[in-house]
Parts: C-alpha cells; sequence; structure tokens
C-alpha cells in the first residue's frame, strides 16, 4: 500500500480523505507543518509577539522527519504553506508535484497579475501595485471606485472597495497582514525565484462587476483538466458568499471561453502535477470574461458538490495525481442534477452559546439525503476569533444536492432552521 503525506491537514480532511483513501488503496500520514502558526496570526486579536517561523528550517526538518518513509507522494488542501511546501519537497525527494515557482506565482498576486496581463491580457482586469511605505504615487491614481487587497492575503481578509482616493490612502496604511505571517512566504519567495519584490505590498484593482464563478481544475502530466464550473452566489450588495452551486447557469459559449483563458494561464506559467482553482467574472453588459485570481490548491468545499452531481470527489483526484496515477475524473454519474455549498453567515460578531451536536447533525443529514453539515464555530468563542474574511462570520456550511434549484433552495432553509446554535452578540 502507498503512503500519502497530507500536509496542513484542516478537519475537514480528517473526517473526509481516510473514505477516499481506502477507496484508492492509500495509507493516509498527516503532517501539521507549522501547528496553528498561521491560523493565529488571522483572527481578530492575533499573536504578534510569537516567534517568526524560520520556513527554511522546518522544510529541512520536514525533509529529515520524512526521509525514511519510503512516501509516494505528498499534497495539500491548503494554498499556503501548504502547497507552497509540498512543492518544495515533493522536489526535494523526487516525488510527482509542481515546480515552487509556479505556484508561489499564483500566490503573489503582483507577479500573477504581471504574467496574466502578458499570457491572457483581456482577461487581465487593471490594476496597480502599492507601497505602503510611499502612498505619493496614490496621487496619480484615477481609477475610482476600485479594489484594494494585499500582494499576499488569505480569506479576503483586509481585502475592501474602496471608493475615493482619500479612503485608499487610509486603507493603503493599515491594509498589509502581520509581518509574522508574511514572512515565511517571503522566505520562500527569496529561496524559489528570482523576484525583486517581496510581498510586503497592496494591489489596487479595477471593481469588476458581473456573474461571479469558481473553476476547478488540475494539471496532469502537462494536461489540463477543467472539472466543472460552480457559481458563486453572493450576499446583496456584499462580498461575502452565500452559496456555491454547481454547475453553473452561464451559458455553454462563456463557460467555454472562461475554461480556454484558464488552460491558456495555467499552461503558460508551467503549472503541472497540481489541482488549481481560478475565480472568474463575466460582464454581459461589456461580454467580458476576467480573472480575479489563482490559487494554487484545490477549493476544499467542492469536493463534495462534484461527488453529487459528477460522481468523482475532487479530493479523490487530488491524492491521485500526488501519486502519479491517473486522475480518474468522470462526470455526470453523480445521485442530483446540482449540488450546492450553502453558508450559515452572520454580519454582526457573536459568541456561541451552543453548536449542534452529532446527533442533530444526524437527524439532519438523515432528513436530506447526500447532505454534509459541518460546524465551523466553536461553543464559548467569539465567531471573530476564528478565521473569517474582513466583512462577516461564518458558522457552518451544510452541502446539499438537488434536482432543482427551487428545491435546494427550500431544503437549505429548512435544513438551517433544524441546526441547534445558539449565538448571542457581542
Amino acid at each position: 500500500m502507498k503512503d500519502l503525506l497530507i500536509l496542513c491537514p484542516t478537519p475537514r480532511e480528517r473526517r473526509t480523505l481516510p473514505r477516499l483513501a481506502e477507496r484508492i488503496g492509500v495509507n493516509l500520514r498527516f503532517d501539521e507543518f507549522g501547528g496553528d502558526y498561521f491560523d493565529d496570526l488571522l483572527g481578530e486579536n492575533p499573536a504578534l509577539d510569537m516567534k517568526p517561523m524560520d520556513i527554511a528550517k522546518l522544510l529541512d526538518e520536514t525533509v529529515q522527519r520524512h526521509y525514511d518513509d519510503n512516501l509516494a507522494g505528498i499534497t495539500s488542501g491548503v494554498g499556503y504553506p501548504g502547497m507552497s511546501a509540498t512543492a518544495v519537497l515533493t522536489e526535494r525527494l523526487d516525488l510527482p508535484g509542481p515546480k515552487p515557482s509556479p505556484i508561489l506565482l499564483c500566490e503573489h498576486k503582483y507577479y500573477c497579475r504581471v504574467k496574466q496581463s502578458k499570457i491572457v491580457p483581456s482577461a487581465t482586469p487593471e490594476y496597480h501595485l502599492i507601497d505602503p511605505k510611499n502612498l505619493k504615487p496614490i496621487d496619480k491614481i484615477s481609477m475610482f471606485p476600485g479594489f484594494l487587497k494585499p500582494v499576499k492575503s488569505c480569506m479576503s481578509k483586509n481585502a475592501y472597495r474602496i471608493k475615493d482616493r482619500d479612503e485608499l490612502r487610509q486603507r493603503a496604511k493599515e491594509s498589509l497582514l502581520p509581518e509574522l505571517f508574511i514572512l515565511p512566504f517571503n522566505d520562500l519567495v527569496r529561496l524559489h525565484t528570482d523576484w525583486e519584490l517581496n510581498a510586503n505590498y497592496l494591489l489596487y484593482e479595477e471593481l469588476l462587476d458581473g456573474h461571479q464563478v469558481s473553476l476547478e481544475g488540475f494539471v496532469y502530466r502537462g494536461e489540463v483538466t477543467v472539472m466543472g464550473i460552480i457559481d458563486a452566489i453572493m450576499f446583496p450588495g456584499t462580498f461575502s458568499f452565500k452559496r456555491f452551486q454547481y454547475p453553473s447557469s452561464l451559458p455553454q459559449e462563456i463557460l467555454l471561453r472562461m475554461e480556454q483563458i484558464a488552460a491558456t494561464f495555467i499552461k503558460g506559467i508551467g503549472y503541472d502535477n497540481a489541482m488549481f482553482n481560478m475565480e472568474m467574472i463575466y460582464n454581459p453588459k461589456k461580454d467580458t470574461v476576467h480573472i480575479i485570481e489563482i490559487n494554487p490548491k484545490i477549493a476544499s468545499q467542492f469536493p463534495d458538490l462534484f461527488e453529487k452531481v459528477d460522481g468523482s470527489n475532487s479530493y479523490e483526484v487530488m491524492m491521485r495525481i500526488a501519486l502519479g496515477m491517473e486522475p480518474g475524473f468522470v462526470r455526470g454519474h453523480g445521485q442530483f442534477r446540482i449540488a450546492a455549498s450553502c453558508v450559515l453567515r452572520t454580519f454582526d460578531d457573536q459568541i456561541v452559546r451552543q453548536v449542534p451536536d452529532q446527533d442533530n447533525i444526524k437527524s439532519v443529514e438523515d432528513r436530506f439525503p447526500g447532505a454534509m453539515v459541518q460546524v465551523i464555530a466553536t461553543k464559548g468563542k467569539k465567531l471573530s476569533d476564528q478565521l473569517q474574511d474582513a466583512h462577516s462570520y461564518r458558522y457552518g456550511l451544510i452541502n446539499m444536492g438537488a434536482d432543482s434549484e427551487d428545491d435546494l433552495v427550500r431544503d437549505f432553509e429548512n435544513a438551517s432552521k433544524m441546526l441547534n446554535y445558539q449565538l448571542e452578540p457581542v
């Protein structure tokens, strides 16, 4: 039986992967690789007094720890540091995997935009690099409103819609993520690229409007495959996701354009032997498709959606590719016509007094066949104590399948009412 190392495993992966690994005859090993270091830096009260991570040393220690384990592959469901480290480790241990530079390129949002402008210029929005230590060039920017985000971020942290120059100047002073979070990434950039700029910068971009989607795909031995395109449905007037719904409702010709853009870019940067996710947006008034951002990893909310509709779980595809095996992805063999990952979310910080227990979760999953409930909140903590986006607070997910969108929305509303959450305003 082959051994596969999973770096930075999430609770979801610890629950989900063993079943899939058994299906393909794989023994899993888990390695926390840095533990809670990164999560502890992204909450409302980041632990800024901790010791900086020496990622080069951690990589050396990880190689030594697993050198004699006879591993057949390494992978991760997390982009940074998971896939960044995976690319370095597979190269050093001579295992199947992506090269470090394409992974780091996708993580460094400025250099990724530079590359996009050369390979897929029509899909690249206007953008400006901003140095928080020198805001004078902001005076020359005339593109308002716009969108500001860190060059290296996580889950839309410190990403903001900007209405005018004054707000841009103010936000630019405070939108970098903690230095302790960026430092290991900067070390990887220094060790594995020839770039002049690290990640201590911001990106100010054209504000994109339209139908947002998430494209999920993989590359295996140089061949790009788009598994599917998922609609990203927002809460009205926000940048916070309400649900991800598969398959997309966009016309086939638009989906094909998106697939072509994705394949052209991914091939153009030499990305290989790994999953990828690309957020894109279609503006029907202008008939334009733009790339929002590219993530060098699996989208961990989607594996179950593909299984429900296509009969293939993308976590299984991820593991097979990491082992150098044929991906084995099939289409149209699932139990449902559509599926969605629906978010339980509030826009006010709250204290979690109670979360659903296993009996409560089972009652929901028994009533709605195929439903999968994930509790994100932790009893006794504020929602803001956990990793959240910049604008709202998730406390749970419900993945469901259905034969129509109406059935899906109705079932989600009924299922969410059954879950015994108790939240109190802070």
